[in-house]
């Protein structure tokens, strides 16, 4: 409803850039007192270089004081600098440099951290499934015994499932009130009252958000200078709906620094009150602004993607660069070899020759790398091209179309052009995900299996989206396994295999049926979920090239081509695998087995 995310961002970063220095101020530090306020003030100054040089001497000088809790708080505020200045891939790609770093130095206490940070990059991004996940995982991670971290992780579990499920965002809410209560925190109890009140308003629980508004209005009166108008704005435009003061609140949406909420909060407001032309009109303004925002978030992750492209090819020039050298070094040591005597030329030849037989395979393995990342590359480039090009159109003709007053179109085709751009946006958001999510996963050599999962219930689970979405295409679930049957593994990492397999056997399958099959396998003590369709199939020779990256055996389907290679790498580092049924010729199968103890 309210896209409060980039606003609490600033807040926290704010707030945090005074807590780095608590520690530190209370000491005889003029040096690091001095560092620490030019990181304040290049923060406030729109010069990016200015602000990372002085954040990185800072950090690095407290790393030489092995102040490890102020270290990570100083490269966490340059992360969320980062993600307030719309830098997302900048700023995921410093959140996995900060992950290994704490583990390389055991600061696990930390860790924590770099996961709510991926939270806040998915939430803004879109992706608030992803986000969602980062933040339960935080929750997992953090000290319980500080407060502040766990009110903070609350409310932005909160936010995110206030548009979609507000009554869950209701309940996380409601545990960062008791947490502040428990504690005594006067300033985040007001915070939380005053968000309490939006989250109401999502809701349309008009009666709650007048208890809610009440509260916050007593809480002003007694906490005085400790009470937060972090959301006093927020809270006033929904008490004036609650009570259809519609006009009031459309002149407090003007106070709003949000230019989103501000259109959104008027397009809720015109529909509440049945004003459905100036709705319309306060949507559209909204869809541009949010747009805008959504083309230069996507144009810096596209110019870093190119960056990161580019930088391997350097580094593949260099290997072959040393391999240049290294067969000049050869070819010397064997001149010299053949001078020194025949001889001696004999009775070591057959040594040489060992030698620079050795020296031929590792070349041509070095070549063979080189021509599977130049493949890589090009069919990375082809892919993304394609996939990225074909929305883009999409968006920017019915863009044009909307956007011309003059152009005669009906309401009905006009929604039916607004639900493409969103699906083509979509699109984009998600190949861009998915790359980001393999690059994640390249880094991660190990993953927890600490979830105890129901076989059965987890089958259930996963399919429950998929029935009735194709109409031509039947969803089924078939299982040989008891209810009572569970594994230990990591089951968002199941679900995403799982997803991948079905989402790909509905793409290939225009009519007849989908069947997920749960069984035990015969032959090892593996639980295998099975993923049958009556499509296409797989083309004879591309058994195992469909789970190369970027590899499509059809190029006009969706898609980047990394659903199945994503698939079996998740597999393997959970100690099992994905394999194709060559055996199955009436469509495609898929299998997934997991270790069962």
């Amino acid at each position: 409803m309210i896209n409060l995310r980039k606003y609490i961002a600033v807040i926290i970063m704010i707030a945090l850039l005074p807590l780095a220095s608590f520690a530190r101020d209370q000491q005889d530090d003029p040096y690091g007192n001095k560092l620490l306020q030019e990181v304040r003030t290049t923060f406030n100054q729109n010069n990016e270089q200015a602000f990372y040089d002085a954040i990185n001497k800072y950090r690095n000088y407290l790393r030489g004081q092995d102040d490890t809790s102020a270290f990570y708080l100083s490269w966490k505020n340059e992360v969320l600098y980062d993600i307030n200045h719309n830098h997302f891939y900048r700023a995921l790609r410093k959140t996995m440099s900060m992950q290994k770093d704490m583990e390389e130095h055991g600061a696990k206490k930390d860790l924590y951290k770099t996961t709510h940070l991926r939270g806040i990059i998915y939430s803004l991004r879109g992706n608030i499934p992803l986000a969602h996940q980062y933040f339960e995982k935080a929750l997992e991670q953090v000290d319980h015994s500080q407060p502040g971290n766990l009110v903070s992780l609350y409310m932005d579990l909160s936010n995110i499932e206030m548009d979609t499920q507000p009554r869950e965002a209701m309940k996380h809410l409601n545990c960062a009130i008791e947490i502040v209560k428990a504690n005594g925190i006067s300033y985040e109890y007001s915070d939380a009252i005053g968000f309490k009140v939006i989250v109401a308003y999502a809701m349309r629980d008009w009666k709650q958000v007048n208890d809610a508004f009440e509260e916050y209005i007593k809480l002003q009166k007694v906490l005085g200078q400790n009470f937060s108008t972090t959301y006093y704005n927020y809270a006033v435009i929904c008490k004036a709906v609650a009570d259809k003061r519609y006009d009031e609140a459309l002149q407090q949406t003007t106070k709003l620094t949000n230019t989103t909420d501000i259109y959104k909060f008027q397009t809720e407001i015109y529909e509440l009150a049945g004003d459905t032309q100036r709705a319309f009109a306060a949507q559209k303004r909204y869809m541009e602004v949010k747009d805008s925002v959504n083309n230069v978030i996507m144009s810096e992750e596209m110019v870093g993607s190119a960056n990161d492209l580019q930088d391997a090819e350097q580094r593949h020039e260099a290997i072959a660069k040393r391999n240049r050298q290294l067969m000049w070094t050869i070819n010397i040591i064997i001149f010299g070899a053949l001078l020194i005597g025949f001889l001696i030329y004999r009775m070591n030849r057959l040594r040489y020759m060992r030698h620079l037989k050795k020296q031929n395979r590792e070349l041509l393995i070095a070549r063979d790398k080189a021509l599977e990342s130049e493949r890589m590359k090009i069919s990375f480039l082809q892919n993304m091209s394609h996939e990225i090009r074909t929305p883009l159109n999409v968006i920017s003709g019915y863009a044009q179309i909307i956007s011309n007053p003059k152009a005669l179109i009906t309401d009905a085709e006009r929604s039916d052009m607004a639900l493409r751009i969103t699906h083509s946006t979509n699109n984009i958001v998600r190949i861009v995900d998915e790359i980001l999510d393999i690059s994640d996963k390249e880094s991660i050599h190990y993953l927890d299996k600490t979830d105890l999962v129901s076989c059965n219930m987890l089958a259930r689970e996963v399919i429950e989206p998929y029935i009735d979405q194709h109409s031509d295409v039947e969803m089924r679930l078939e299982t040989l396994l008891k209810d009572s049957c569970k594994i230990m593994t990591n089951r968002r990492e199941v679900e995403k295999i799982l997803n991948h397999l079905i989402d790909n056997a509905f793409k290939f399958t225009q009519q007849g049926s989908v069947t997920l099959r749960v069984y035990q396998g015969k032959s090892d003590n593996m639980i295998c979920y099975s993923v049958t369709d009556t499509g296409c199939g797989v083309k004879e020779g591309e058994e195992e090239k469909i789970f190369e990256h970027f590899f499509k055996s059809d190029i006009y389907k969706e898609g980047v081509g990394l659903g199945l290679s994503l698939a079996r790498r998740l597999a393997r580092k959970l100690g099992g695998d994905v394999i194709l049924d060559t055996q199955y010729r009436d469509g495609a199968r898929f299998i997934l087995k997991l270790p069962k103890e």
